[in-house]
Protein backbone atom coordinates (compact mmCIF):
# COMPACT_ATOMS: atom_id res chain seq x y z
CA UNK A 1 0.00 0.00 0.00
CA UNK A 2 2.81 2.36 0.86
CA UNK A 3 4.03 2.84 -2.87
CA UNK A 4 0.47 3.27 -4.13
CA UNK A 5 -0.23 6.03 -1.64
CA UNK A 6 3.89 7.59 -1.99
CA UNK A 7 3.34 7.50 -5.55
CA UNK A 8 0.20 9.44 -5.44
CA UNK A 9 1.24 11.84 -3.18
CA UNK A 10 4.43 12.71 -5.15
CA UNK A 11 2.24 12.78 -8.50
CA UNK A 12 -0.42 15.48 -6.50
CA UNK A 13 2.93 17.46 -5.12
CA UNK A 14 3.75 17.63 -8.27
CA UNK A 15 0.78 19.24 -10.05
CA UNK A 16 -0.22 21.51 -7.43
CA UNK A 17 3.40 23.20 -6.32
CA UNK A 18 2.37 26.15 -8.27
CA UNK A 19 0.18 29.60 -8.22
CA UNK A 20 -3.31 28.66 -8.57
CA UNK A 21 -3.59 29.91 -12.25
CA UNK A 22 -1.28 27.30 -13.34
CA UNK A 23 -2.37 24.33 -12.00
CA UNK A 24 -3.72 21.85 -14.02
CA UNK A 25 -6.86 20.49 -12.41
CA UNK A 26 -8.31 18.12 -14.89
CA UNK A 27 -5.42 16.70 -14.53
CA UNK A 28 -4.65 16.56 -10.70
CA UNK A 29 -8.32 15.28 -10.57
CA UNK A 30 -7.27 12.32 -12.65
CA UNK A 31 -4.16 11.73 -9.91
CA UNK A 32 -7.29 11.40 -7.34
CA UNK A 33 -8.63 8.51 -9.36
CA UNK A 34 -5.81 6.44 -9.03
CA UNK A 35 -6.57 5.72 -5.74
CA UNK A 36 -9.05 3.34 -7.32
CA UNK A 37 -7.38 2.79 -10.59
CA UNK A 38 -3.50 2.56 -9.85
CA UNK A 39 -2.53 2.53 -13.46
CA UNK A 40 -4.77 4.83 -14.73
CA UNK A 41 -3.12 6.40 -18.01
CA UNK A 42 -3.19 10.72 -16.63
CA UNK A 43 -2.61 11.78 -20.22
CA UNK A 44 -4.85 9.67 -22.17
CA UNK A 45 -7.87 11.32 -20.41
CA UNK A 46 -6.55 14.54 -19.85
CA UNK A 47 -6.40 14.25 -23.65
CA UNK A 48 -10.12 12.98 -23.80
CA UNK A 49 -11.06 15.92 -22.01
CA UNK A 50 -9.04 18.51 -24.27
CA UNK A 51 -11.02 16.30 -27.62
CA UNK A 52 -14.27 16.80 -25.92
CA UNK A 53 -13.42 20.50 -25.44
CA UNK A 54 -12.70 20.74 -29.29
CA UNK A 55 -16.01 18.87 -30.17
CA UNK A 56 -17.89 21.74 -28.25
CA UNK A 57 -15.92 24.14 -30.27
CA UNK A 58 -16.56 22.86 -33.25
CA UNK A 59 -20.23 22.92 -32.09
CA UNK A 60 -20.67 26.48 -31.99
CA UNK A 61 -21.87 28.98 -34.89
CA UNK A 62 -19.09 31.07 -33.75
CA UNK A 63 -16.87 31.68 -30.82
CA UNK A 64 -16.39 32.71 -28.28
CA UNK A 65 -20.38 31.34 -27.70
CA UNK A 66 -22.15 34.47 -27.39
CA UNK A 67 -24.31 33.37 -24.78
CA UNK A 68 -23.72 30.56 -22.00
CA UNK A 69 -27.04 28.74 -23.09
CA UNK A 70 -25.07 27.90 -26.42
CA UNK A 71 -22.62 25.78 -23.94
CA UNK A 72 -24.94 24.56 -22.26
CA UNK A 73 -27.06 23.22 -24.51
CA UNK A 74 -23.69 21.13 -25.74
CA UNK A 75 -22.39 20.12 -22.44
CA UNK A 76 -25.78 18.52 -21.22
CA UNK A 77 -28.09 17.91 -24.51
CA UNK A 78 -25.36 17.19 -27.38
CA UNK A 79 -22.84 15.45 -24.67
CA UNK A 80 -25.05 14.03 -22.45
CA UNK A 81 -23.63 15.03 -18.89
CA UNK A 82 -25.90 14.82 -16.39
CA UNK A 83 -25.96 14.39 -12.45
CA UNK A 84 -26.68 10.91 -10.96
CA UNK A 85 -29.18 10.63 -8.91
CA UNK A 86 -30.00 7.23 -8.87
CA UNK A 87 -26.61 6.41 -7.03
CA UNK A 88 -25.26 9.54 -6.34
CA UNK A 89 -22.35 8.25 -3.70
CA UNK A 90 -20.96 5.76 -6.04
CA UNK A 91 -17.70 6.78 -5.99
CA UNK A 92 -17.12 6.84 -9.74
CA UNK A 93 -19.08 9.91 -9.89
CA UNK A 94 -15.81 11.68 -8.64
CA UNK A 95 -13.52 10.00 -10.90
CA UNK A 96 -13.21 12.80 -13.98
CA UNK A 97 -11.91 9.16 -16.15
CA UNK A 98 -15.57 7.31 -15.16
CA UNK A 99 -17.34 10.87 -15.43
CA UNK A 100 -15.70 11.65 -19.27
CA UNK A 101 -16.67 7.62 -19.93
CA UNK A 102 -19.94 7.05 -18.49
CA UNK A 103 -21.38 11.42 -18.67
CA UNK A 104 -22.38 11.27 -15.39
CA UNK A 105 -21.21 12.59 -12.15
CA UNK A 106 -22.13 14.51 -8.91
CA UNK A 107 -22.10 18.48 -9.43
CA UNK A 108 -18.43 19.15 -8.61
CA UNK A 109 -17.19 16.08 -11.16
CA UNK A 110 -19.49 17.85 -13.60
CA UNK A 111 -18.49 21.65 -12.99
CA UNK A 112 -14.72 20.72 -13.43
CA UNK A 113 -16.04 19.30 -17.08
CA UNK A 114 -18.43 22.41 -17.71
CA UNK A 115 -15.79 24.80 -16.69
CA UNK A 116 -13.15 23.36 -19.47
CA UNK A 117 -15.45 23.31 -22.12
CA UNK A 118 -16.98 26.51 -21.37
CA UNK A 119 -13.58 28.31 -21.13
CA UNK A 120 -12.62 26.23 -25.07
CA UNK A 121 -16.11 27.55 -25.97
CA UNK A 122 -14.79 30.94 -24.69
CA UNK A 123 -16.77 31.56 -21.76
CA UNK A 124 -14.52 31.97 -18.88
CA UNK A 125 -15.97 30.45 -15.76
CA UNK A 126 -15.84 30.57 -11.83
CA UNK A 127 -16.14 27.95 -9.47
CA UNK A 128 -18.44 28.11 -6.63
CA UNK A 129 -18.08 25.72 -3.48
CA UNK A 130 -21.75 26.26 -2.65
CA UNK A 131 -22.46 24.00 0.89
CA UNK A 132 -23.30 20.73 -0.40
CA UNK A 133 -23.53 21.57 -4.24
CA UNK A 134 -21.24 22.63 -5.94
CA UNK A 135 -22.19 25.31 -9.08
CA UNK A 136 -20.45 27.27 -11.17
CA UNK A 137 -20.62 30.75 -12.38
CA UNK A 138 -20.55 32.33 -15.97
CA UNK A 139 -18.15 35.52 -15.30
CA UNK A 140 -19.56 37.74 -18.28
CA UNK A 141 -23.41 37.41 -17.42
CA UNK A 142 -23.25 36.76 -13.89
CA UNK A 143 -25.21 33.76 -13.97
CA UNK A 144 -24.70 31.33 -11.69
CA UNK A 145 -25.21 27.45 -12.60
CA UNK A 146 -25.79 23.97 -11.45
CA UNK A 147 -24.17 21.47 -13.66
CA UNK A 148 -26.14 18.71 -11.51
CA UNK A 149 -29.06 20.32 -12.84
CA UNK A 150 -27.92 20.37 -16.64
CA UNK A 151 -26.47 23.78 -16.20
CA UNK A 152 -30.07 25.14 -14.89
CA UNK A 153 -29.59 28.90 -14.20
CA UNK A 154 -30.19 29.56 -10.11
CA UNK A 155 -30.83 32.68 -8.27
CA UNK A 156 -30.31 33.38 -4.67
CA UNK A 157 -33.88 31.96 -4.00
CA UNK A 158 -33.13 28.83 -5.28
CA UNK A 159 -30.12 28.68 -3.23
CA UNK A 160 -31.49 29.11 -0.63
CA UNK A 161 -33.35 25.73 -1.45
CA UNK A 162 -30.13 24.20 -2.06
CA UNK A 163 -28.84 25.56 1.02
CA UNK A 164 -32.01 24.28 3.11
CA UNK A 165 -32.13 20.56 1.28
CA UNK A 166 -28.50 19.84 2.79
CA UNK A 167 -29.66 20.33 5.83
CA UNK A 168 -28.01 23.91 6.62
CA UNK A 169 -30.62 26.49 8.14
CA UNK A 170 -31.26 29.47 6.04
CA UNK A 171 -30.39 31.99 9.03
CA UNK A 172 -26.48 30.91 8.28
CA UNK A 173 -27.12 31.74 4.87
CA UNK A 174 -23.69 34.06 3.54
CA UNK A 175 -22.49 35.90 0.65
CA UNK A 176 -19.74 34.48 0.68
CA UNK A 177 -20.79 30.89 -0.27
CA UNK A 178 -21.52 32.38 -3.88
CA UNK A 179 -17.92 33.20 -4.20
CA UNK A 180 -15.45 32.06 -6.63
CA UNK A 181 -13.24 28.97 -4.73
CA UNK A 182 -9.33 28.25 -6.49
CA UNK A 183 -8.51 24.81 -7.58
CA UNK A 184 -6.79 23.75 -4.27
CA UNK A 185 -10.68 24.00 -2.70
CA UNK A 186 -12.08 22.20 -5.32
CA UNK A 187 -9.13 18.76 -5.01
CA UNK A 188 -9.77 19.28 -1.39
CA UNK A 189 -13.49 19.10 -1.21
CA UNK A 190 -13.48 16.28 -4.17
CA UNK A 191 -10.99 14.41 -1.82
CA UNK A 192 -13.97 14.70 1.23
CA UNK A 193 -16.38 13.55 -1.40
CA UNK A 194 -14.35 10.27 -1.95
CA UNK A 195 -13.88 9.93 1.61
CA UNK A 196 -17.66 10.00 2.59
CA UNK A 197 -18.60 7.80 -0.01
CA UNK A 198 -15.10 4.55 1.02
CA UNK A 199 -16.28 5.44 4.37
CA UNK A 200 -20.09 4.54 3.40
CA UNK A 201 -18.56 1.50 1.85
CA UNK A 202 -16.16 0.51 4.57
CA UNK A 203 -13.09 0.87 2.44
CA UNK A 204 -10.48 2.06 5.09
CA UNK A 205 -7.71 1.26 2.71
CA UNK A 206 -9.11 4.00 0.44
CA UNK A 207 -9.96 6.51 2.81
CA UNK A 208 -6.10 6.24 4.42
CA UNK A 209 -5.02 7.41 1.06
CA UNK A 210 -7.43 9.94 0.62
CA UNK A 211 -6.28 11.34 4.33
CA UNK A 212 -2.34 11.62 3.12
CA UNK A 213 -3.74 13.42 -0.28
CA UNK A 214 -5.68 15.74 1.99
CA UNK A 215 -3.03 16.38 4.43
CA UNK A 216 -0.15 16.88 2.01
CA UNK A 217 -2.44 19.64 0.55
CA UNK A 218 -2.83 20.84 4.03
CA UNK A 219 1.21 20.68 4.22
CA UNK A 220 1.88 22.22 0.99
CA UNK A 221 -0.30 25.59 1.54
CA UNK A 222 1.19 25.40 4.80
CA UNK A 223 4.63 25.78 3.86
CA UNK A 224 3.80 28.31 1.02
CA UNK A 225 4.36 25.70 -1.81
CA UNK A 226 1.26 25.89 -3.20
CA UNK A 227 -1.32 27.98 -3.97
CA UNK A 228 -3.34 29.12 -1.01
CA UNK A 229 -7.13 28.17 -0.57
CA UNK A 230 -9.48 31.02 -0.77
Amino acid sequence: MAPHRDALLEALTDLVSRPDAEIDLPSAALVLARVEYPDLDIAHHRQALRVLARGAVGMLPRRPAKTVEEVTRIVFDEMGFRGNREEYSDPRNSFLNDVLERRVGIPISLSVVYIEIAEACGRETDAIGFPGHFLVRDRESGAVLDPFHRGAVVDEHACRRLLAANGIPLSQWKDDFLAAVGKLDILARMIANLVRAYGERGRTDRVSMLAALSARLEELREAGDAAPLQ
